[in-house]
C-alpha cells in the first residue's frame, strides 16, 4: 500500500462511520453487520517494526473502509472479496515518535519522504471471515 492507496482506504471510513453514518455494502445498503476484528500476520507487523528506530518506532495504526474504488486493496485470492465493501478495517504504518509528534516512515517531520513499502493492510477481517465464531 503506497500514500495515494492510504488516502483512498481512509477517506470513506472518514465521510460515513467517522460522522456517524452507516457503511454501504456492494448493493448501496447500510452495513448491518459491521467488522468485529481484524487479523493481521506476525511477519507483517514484523517487518514494520524493522523498518522504524529501535527505541522510538512503533505501529500507527489506521482505520480505513473499503468501498468500490479502493476494493483492489483486497487481496485477490480472497473469496468473497465483494463482502468486504462497506466493512471497516485498519491500515498498519510504520512510524517513530519525533520531537514534534509520531510520523510515518513514509514523511518524517523534516519533510524527507521514502518509497519504502511501509504501510500495511490486507488483513483478514471478521466478517466474513469469523472462524472460530465469538460470542462474547
Amino acid at each position: 500500500m503506497n500514500q495515494e492507496d492510504l488516502k483512498k482506504f481512509v477517506k470513506p471510513y472518514r465521510e460515513t462511520i467517522r460522522v456517524g453514518e452507516p457503511g454501504l455494502d456492494d448493493q448501496g445498503r447500510a452495513i448491518k453487520d459491521q467488522t468485529q476484528w481484524v487479523f493481521l500476520d506476525r511477519e507483517t507487523i514484523e517487518k514494520l517494526l524493522r523498518m522504524t528506530d529501535a527505541q522510538k518506532g512503533g505501529i500507527k495504526i489506521y482505520f480505513g473502509q473499503y468501498d468500490r474504488e479502493n476494493l483492489y486493496l483486497v487481496p485477490q485470492d480472497r473469496r468473497d472479496r465483494d463482502q468486504y465493501i462497506g466493512k471497516i478495517s485498519v491500515a498498519l504504518s510504520a512510524a517513530n515518535t519525533e520531537q514534534d509528534g509520531i510520523f510515518d516512515v513514509f514523511l518524517n517531520s523534516e519533510g524527507k519522504r521514502s518509497d519504502a513499502n511501509s504501510i500495511e493492510n490486507g488483513g483478514i477481517i471478521c466478517p466474513p471471515y469469523c472462524k472460530p465464531p465469538i460470542n462474547p
